[in-house]
């Protein structure tokens, strides 16, 4: 009797630990910042992510870029990474079909910091930025459809 109330605690014990190490990580996941960035000068792109030969993913991004859009490049890193958390194939940015970029950035738009998305809708929305900047899609209408998203989730102040 002993031992069978011993065994029925060691089983209890263990499927304590092992329900907190499934229930842990959902708790404390991280929508919105990926685990590597990359500050890469020479990248073409505000932010990409890629698959590295280890079985992980970066975010890399041009730090000179970032510079001239300031808090907007935050919006876009994490647009990087919503491909990789939408489980979107991993390809270069300007071939992302428009639902897939229109999905990535509804996912930064509910997930993300506020200053950030509305740097980037000012950005978008702004018909004098620099022209160097490659952004994919129509400008006007990624801006609309990440405020829309932005309300939805609560995530969105019209007095900033």
């Amino acid at each position: 009797m002993k031992e069978r109330y011993r065994m029925k605690t060691i089983c209890n014990r263990l499927l304590l630990i092992f329900g907190m190490l499934i229930i842990l990580p959902t708790c404390t996941t991280n929508y919105i910042t990926p685990f590597v960035e990359l500050s890469d000068p020479n990248h073409e792109e505000i932010a990409s992510i890629r698959k590295t030969p280890w079985d992980s993913y970066v975010v890399i991004y041009n730090p000179t870029t970032c510079d001239l859009i300031g808090e907007a490049c935050g919006f876009f890193r994490a647009h990087a990474y919503a491909h990789y958390r939408l489980d979107h194939s991993l390809i270069r940015p300007k071939y992302y079909p428009p639902l897939s970029e229109m999905q990535a950035d509804c996912y930064v738009a509910k997930y993300g910091r506020q200053n950030e998305i509305q740097a980037a809708v000012k950005l978008l929305m702004d018909e004098n930025r620099d022209s160097s900047l490659k952004i994919h899609g129509d400008p006007m209408i990624r801006a609309e459809n990440i405020i829309d998203c932005a309300k939805q989730a609560g995530n969105w102040s019209d007095s900033k």
